[in-house]
């Protein structure tokens, strides 16, 4: 269980970080402000010598948290304006109406990672882009492609590598993201 909760987190920051690169360019189609939810359809790799786990696995660590243990996770997640919803695999973000209206990627959402991205359009619904990100906790390093771009809607596939706390990390992700309303239910939104 120890490893799911980093895992968990990790998760989180890439899909804040990668997700949105995909809309980062005004020749793409620039998404509804408002509540965001994504969906891990696929990851793999490795964080800290263990294999990343699975959706199930990581919802069946958060089943096992003490509820004191889950509101600690939580928390910590909202703080970094990022909210689990009940499905696996899932989480939660609110998209201010600034950041839909300019790059989201001008700094990452963990003020404590300091990012460079980088997007190709290739068209207005598909783009490429890459980021390095570095940190006190270490640095990473990823690209990927992000397609049916829509003002509702996206999906994205991704890979990096680097180290995280002196512990190497390599994973490969495919999520889904889909608008579900300007109201965010509280979470707050990610940081501009």
């Amino acid at each position: 269980m120890k490893h799911a909760t980093p895992t968990a987190l990790l998760c989180a920051l890439v899909a804040a970080l990668a997700l949105p690169s995909a809309q980062a360019q005004s020749t793409l189609v620039k998404r509804k402000p408002g509540l965001w939810e994504v969906r891990q359809t696929h990851q793999s790799g490795q964080v800290s010598g263990q294999q990343m786990p699975s959706n199930k696995e990581m919802e069946a660590a958060l089943a096992t948290m003490t509820p004191a243990q889950r509101k600690q996770v939580e928390q910590t997640m909202r703080e970094r304006g990022l909210g689990l919803s009940q499905k696996p695999g899932t989480m939660r973000y609110c998209l201010s109406p600034q950041m839909a209206e300019r790059d989201p990627l001008s700094q990452p959402p963990d003020p404590s990672m300091k990012c460079d991205h980088k997007v190709d359009p290739v068209s207005g619904t598909e783009a490429r882009f890459s980021f390095t990100c570095t940190g006190d906790q270490g640095a990473i390093k990823g690209d990927g492609r992000g397609w049916d771009l829509t003002a509702e809607g996206y999906k994205t596939s991704m890979a990096m590598q680097g180290t995280i706390n002196g512990e190497p990390v390599s994973m490969k992700m495919e999520q889904s993201g889909r608008w579900l309303g300007s109201d965010c239910k509280g979470l707050k939104p990610l940081s501009p």
